[in-house]
């Protein structure tokens, strides 16, 4: 385990999902805000910044997907009332949060942030990779990626 976390501590994670093709910008998602229970359903192409971090069960943002605006120690229950169960199911991610303080996203394979971890920087979006695809399980704002 030590080792995964230091190649992922070496970028493995964060560069290669700092880009997504044109193909992909016009997808919408449905997003619950884990505090309020209330639904938005937004565009993912060129938003501005809703706070939101983003998930969706399949590659290139496709199938069902989630956002939270806050931390969620379980992701068993997300999206329109708690509806959805996206642990272990997420394949592509976008972190629309706002800059600055709490902006970026620490990424735990466990709930209750347990695990090996990971960080999705402000503005970074695209498809998980094979080490993480379907792996994560819990989130935390953070604000700053590193340790």
């Amino acid at each position: 385990m030590r080792r995964l976390r230091t190649m992922l501590l070496a970028g493995t994670f964060v560069l290669p999902l700092l880009t997504v093709p044109a193909a992909l910008t016009t997808a919408s998602a449905a997003t619950a805000d884990t505090a309020t229970g209330s639904t938005t359903t937004a565009s993912a192409s060129g938003m501005a910044a809703d706070g939101a971090y983003w998930v969706w069960e399949d590659t290139n943002r496709g199938g069902h997907s989630c956002g939270w605006s806050g931390d969620d120690a379980n992701w068993s229950t997300c999206g329109p009332n708690g509806s959805f169960n996206m642990n272990d199911r997420a394949s592509a991610w976008f972190n629309n949060g706002y800059g600055g303080a709490y902006g970026d996203v620490r990424v735990y394979e466990d709930i209750s942030y347990r695990g090996a971890s990971t960080c999705a920087p402000n503005g970074g979006q695209g498809n998980i990779p094979w080490e993480w695809n379907d792996r994560i399980s819990s989130h935390k704002w953070v604000t700053a990626c590193g340790y």
